[in-house]
């Protein structure tokens, strides 16, 4: 193969994945997750009365710091436990405090009923993609195992 023509697909290819390169750097060039995708959840009872509840939160997703409620029928909640959040100027709802990438909170409770409670807590939370979608709020029940 000469290496004019060598050159030529180099080109080729190159215009081809170039806007692909380019999309990624945009929120506004893609389709938005479903929300079980964009706020993955997951917990981890850490200590007999903790846990940490989790969320993966990939680029140009955020999720409210107000919108996140915890509640359970089975649990007191004694303390909550959150990192700092950073200051958005939201779209949607103005000056918000959000929390982007990896959140964690930490939970102390205490069961109701010890040894015959079901174990449920729930969770309810919001967030936003940056490309111009504001979720409904989310809502999940948790089985936590070892309290």
């Amino acid at each position: 193969m000469s290496i004019l023509k060598i050159l030529l697909l180099l080109l080729i290819t190159l215009c081809f994945t170039a806007p692909t390169l380019s999309a990624q750097d945009s929120p506004y060039d893609a389709e938005p997750l479903d929300p079980a995708d964009a706020f993955v959840l997951d917990h981890l009872v850490t200590a007999p009365s903790e846990v940490v509840i989790r969320w993966q939160i990939p680029r140009f997703y955020y999720l409210y710091k107000e919108k996140i409620v915890f509640s359970s029928k089975d649990f007191i909640i004694e303390k909550i436990d959150l990192p700092a959040a950073a200051k958005k100027e939201d779209p949607f709802f103005g000056s918000s405090e959000v929390f982007y990438d990896v959140l964690e909170a930490t939970i102390r409770l205490t069961p109701i009923i010890k040894g015959q409670s079901k174990g449920i807590l729930d969770v309810a939370y919001q967030g936003c993609w940056e490309g111009g979608i504001c979720y409904p709020l989310q809502k999940n029940s948790l089985k936590l195992s070892g309290l």
